[in-house]
């Protein structure tokens, strides 16, 4: 009867050992899986951040890109501008200079052609004078 309670106790005790390495086994397992589980969801946040900081870089080089070629076109369009106007002074100033030029040309032949009206005028005159002062002598 003894040597049967042992056995019995001995049972028990490897009953009890297994049941507490089952219970173990049980909890080291789950805590695997909710590790498993954390980092799973640790790696999908790590990856939409990284995903969004993307996002945001290259929202920011387009918006850069945009900026710098309405840069371009608006430096093309004053550059465009400014040739235009300066064009337009230049063939402002070329008329005025031939305006300029053209009345001083029929300034100068007015005063030319006056002259010699003047000068045949005078000429005449002597010519006349002369005329009577040898008809006086006669």
């Amino acid at each position: 009867e003894k040597k049967k309670k042992q056995e019995d106790d001995k049972k028990k005790d490897y009953d009890k050992k297994k049941k507490d390495d089952d219970k173990k086994k049980k909890d080291t397992d789950k805590k695997k899986k909710d590790d498993d589980k954390k980092k799973k969801e640790t790696d999908k946040k790590k990856k939409d951040e990284e995903k969004k900081k993307k996002q945001e870089a290259d929202k920011k080089k387009d918006s850069d890109k945009k900026k710098k070629d309405d840069d371009k076109k608006k430096k093309e369009t004053d550059k465009k501008k400014q040739d235009g106007d300066k064009k337009k002074k230049q063939d402002s100033d070329k008329k005025k200079k031939d305006e300029d030029k053209k009345k001083k040309q029929e300034a100068d032949k007015k005063k030319k052609d006056d002259d010699k009206k003047k000068k045949d005028t005078d000429k005449k005159k002597k010519d006349d004078n002369k005329k009577k002062k040898d008809e006086d002598k006669k």
